[in-house]
This record gives C-alpha cells, sequence and structure tokens, in this order.
C-alpha cells in the first residue's frame, strides 16, 4: 500500500494525512530508535524507553502501514538498490536484558527484524551505565535534600528526586574520568555505598540477538562521550567494541551508533578506519540514497511522541512522529535557542 506523510496544517492546527508520491527520487529510510523495554506498569526513577505494550503498538501501526521494520544493515542495502519507496529499520541502544526478554518476543510476532547496538565493555565487566548508576543513587539515598555544586536538590517523594536526577544528568556528559568522580561524589554525599546493579544482557543472553535473526552492532566499550576523548581513545573505544563483540558472539559489527549521539570529524574518521560500514547518531530525520553511511539519522519513538490523552496510544500521534510531522517546529526552537545564547 501507499504510505501516507503527514503535514501539520488543517482547521485548528490538526494534523492531516497526504499522500506522498513513492517515487525513486523520494526513497528513504527511517531508522527508529529505542533503549529499554519496560514491563507494563514498571516505573523506574529514569525512564529511558518504552513500555511492552507501547512497542506492540508501535509494531502494529507499522505493520498495518506496511513498514514491518527490518535491520539497519538491511535497510540500508535496500536504500541502495534503487528500488523507490519508504522502509523502517529499528534499533535499539546499550543492549539492555529486557531487548532480550521483552523486544526479541514481540518482534518474533510481528515478523519484524531490528538491530542491537551492544555497550560491549560494560557488558564484559558487569557494569551498569552511568545514567543507572545516578538513578541508583537517589532510589536508594535516605537525604531529603541534597546540596550540590551551589543548588539544592530537593529529595522527598519519587516526584522530586525525578526532578532532581533530571538536573544532574547535564553535570555527568563529561570526560570519563571527570564522570566517574562526579558520581563517587554523589555516593559520598548522598550516603549510598553498595554498587548499582548491572541492567545490561549478560554475553549468553546476547546470542538470542542474532539466534533470531536480528544485527548485533557496536556501542563502544564504556559508552563515554566520544568527543570529550582524544582521537586514538576514541579509536581504541570503537575498535574495542567491535573486537570484544566478535571475540565473544563471533559475529563481527558493521555498524556502530554513537554513544549519546555525541561525535566530531574524529569520530567518523575512528569509525571508517576500524572498517565499519555505516554509523547511527540521535540527530532526527530519515536516509536518503546519498546521506553520509557513517553520519546517518534516527528517530525517537518515545512513549511522549505516541501516548494521547489518557495515556492511551495513538497512532495519530505515533503517524507523525514517524513521518517527521514536526521536525520543522524543532528546527526553529533549535535556531530560537541559538539565536538568543549568541545574543
Amino acid at each position: 500500500r501507499r504510505v501516507g506523510v503527514v503535514s501539520g496544517g488543517g482547521r485548528r492546527g490538526r494534523l492531516r494525512l497526504l499522500p506522498r508520491p513513492l517515487d525513486g527520487a523520494g526513497a528513504r529510510l527511517t531508522i527508529i530508535r529505542h533503549h529499554r523495554v519496560y514491563g507494563d506498569g514498571e516505573r523506574p526513577l529514569y525512564r529511558l524507553g518504552v513500555s511492552e505494550s507501547l512497542l506492540a503498538s508501535q509494531l502494529a501501526l507499522l505493520r498495518r502501514l506496511g513498514l514491518v521494520p527490518l535491520t539497519v544493515a538491511e535497510g540500508l542495502a535496500w536504500l541502495a538498490s534503487g528500488e523507490p519507496g519508504h522502509r523502517v529499520a529499528l534499533s535499539f541502544d546499550d543492549g539492555y536484558a529486557d531487548n532480550v526478554r521483552r523486544a526479541l518476543p514481540l518482534l518474533g510476532s510481528a515478523g519484524a527484524k531490528a538491530t542491537f547496538y551492544l555497550t560491549a565493555g560494560l557488558i564484559e565487566e558487569r557494569r551498569a551505565p552511568w545514567w543507572d548508576v545516578l538513578a541508583h543513587l537517589l532510589s536508594r539515598t535516605h537525604l531529603g535534600r541534597l546540596e550540590w555544586r551551589g543548588c539544592a536538590l530537593p529529595l522527598a517523594g519519587a516526584r522530586a528526586r525525578i526532578v532532581a536526577l533530571r538536573a544532574l544528568v547535564p553535570e555527568l556528559r563529561v570526560a570519563p574520568q571527570e564522570q566517574g568522580a562526579r558520581l563517587a561524589e554523589l555516593a559520598a554525599r548522598l550516603g549510598v555505598a553498595e554498587p548499582a546493579p548491572c541492567g545490561l544482557a549478560a554475553w549468553e543472553e546476547c546470542r538470542a540477538f542474532a539466534a533470531a535473526g536480528m544485527e548485533v552492532g557496536a556501542h563502544t566499550l564504556t559508552h563515554p562521550f566520544l568527543t570529550t576523548l582524544a582521537p586514538a581513545e576514541q579509536r581504541a573505544e570503537i575498535g574495542g567494541s567491535i573486537a570484544l563483540i566478535h571475540a565473544r558472539l563471533g559475529t563481527r559489527p558493521a555498524g556502530l551508533a554513537y554513544p549519546g549521539g555525541d561525535h566530531d570529524a574524529e569520530s567518523v574518521a575512528a569509525a571508517r578506519d576500524c572498517g565499519l560500514a555505516y554509523a547511527v547518531t540521535t540527530r532526527a530525520g530519515d536516509a536518503h540514497p546519498t546521506a553520509p553511511r557513517l553520519e546517518l539519522p534516527r528517530r525517537g519513538l518515545s512513549e511522549g511522541a505516541c501516548l494521547g490523552p489518557g495515556g492511551r496510544f495513538s497512532s495519530r500521534l505515533a503517524t507523525a512522529e514517524l513521518f517527521g510531522a514536526f521536525d520543522r517546529l524543532r528546527g526553529n526552537a533549535s535556531e530560537r535557542a541559538a539565536e538568543e545564547s549568541a545574543a
């Protein structure tokens, strides 16, 4: 079937679905970006993903649109074939165990594929990613207030702790050594000594991805912000991840997801030097036949983008996000923010 595109407009600002001509020049690949898949009813302090039922609804919607997801590598092969139309690829970052336990069964039932980008060093060491460490500290502390770098952050109740977490996340977008020092300082101030549990899949669980016909990609060793590293350190993170995945799973990744989307020219050069065929970012948009293969855009399809009034799944909102109806609005907002910061 022909797939409609979502456009802003209509009476009272409503969105309208308009037909999109499917010609060769319009060939495009939409890569959807996910992380965790939570059980229905789970309420983590730091929510980095979607619920199991929401993912099922997304997959059902994609099937109705004639866009059953592919792996990213399959999608890029289709894009290079010159065939007209639109395809969707699905991706999951980090390598959480809930991807194995919840995402894989849903993908299998839907006849869908996906790419799973693994943070290989953290999986090897059974070490929690930094954001999970932060959430653990805030969840376990008995303090009702945190004094941090001139700010007082209330911690009385779950809502206050979520607000505190959001305030602290930007403080940890720094180089690995400084990030570790800040987490250690937070642990001391919050009075939490026990380490955060690792929610990433073990290597034995990760074997299920390839066994189910999915693609396995690299996501560096320790999930650093690559632009905070020297070029040699970037190559070590990327190349080390590829080598470790190959050693543990017997498959060599062809693709990379830049952690947090953070990358620069040195990151792209490192990915190329490591022999990768492609790399994905967190920049919103679609991949076209001429798109740079080492800086591919992806679209988030978060709960906030899919839930309508009453917290129910909205096919219209999800389709609007999928087809980029809000890209111009976000672009205008980013331009205004840049102008204000420069003023």
